[in-house]
């Protein structure tokens, strides 16, 4: 279970019981209910503790090499060759990179939990994987695109998801915060979520 403050990643009963699919949450708390991005139904789940663990990650670039701390949870698992973000805990920093080496220990490993790992070895890389949620009336369609990470994302322009256009309306930043001004824009590396709107056609035309 994946959780980005107001949204989740939980299975829907209603369209998809066996795997995660993300979800807007609508009412936190100790009886949470949310409501499925996929096909839009609302219904109440629970959350369960997850154990975080601050791991030491080093990220070359070029000759170059940066240590950072962040915090992952303690059961995810990790493969070499996978790709992620990584946020500073101390700096706030945000550097997509690809796993090269697990350290568990004195050993190194192809795959690992996290609760075993000690360090992770990680090259920058200029491409990174940016979620789209796509909204329509009450449906929201989930999308994923890859773009440099200085791509520059700006509310009240379009973005390219499978050819077509969407014009964003907010951009959710690393954080916390969102940009919702037209005009505003953030760097691919520091968007936790862009924001669209799929274009509505009527008897009058597209509105």
């Amino acid at each position: 279970m994946l959780e980005e403050e107001n949204e989740i990643e939980i299975k829907c009963p209603n369209c998809s019981p066996a795997d995660e699919t993300w979800h807007e949450v609508l009412k936190p708390g100790q009886s949470p209910v949310a409501k499925c991005m996929d096909c839009g139904h609302t219904h109440s789940y629970r959350i369960p503790r997850v154990k975080m663990k601050t791991v030491k990650i080093i990220v070359s670039n070029m000759e170059d090499s940066v240590v950072m701390q962040t915090l992952l949870p303690e059961e995810e698992r990790f493969f070499i060759d996978d790709e992620f973000v990584v946020e500073d805990i101390n700096s706030g920093d945000v550097v997509p990179i690809m796993i090269t080496v697990l350290e568990c220990g004195d050993k190194r490993k192809p795959s690992a939990a996290v609760k075993d790992i000690d360090t992770i070895w990680g090259r920058a890389i200029d491409e990174i994987t940016v979620k789209v949620a796509i909204q329509q009336r009450e449906i929201t369609d989930p999308a994923e695109i890859k773009v440099p990470g200085d791509f520059k994302f700006v509310v009240g322009q379009n973005v390219k998801v499978d050819g077509k256009d969407y014009p964003i309306v907010s951009i959710k930043v690393r954080g916390g915060s969102f940009r919702s001004k037209e005009g505003d824009f953030v760097l691919a590396k520091k968007v936790k979520r862009v924001y669209a709107k799929k274009p509505i056609y009527g008897r009058r035309g597209r509105y």
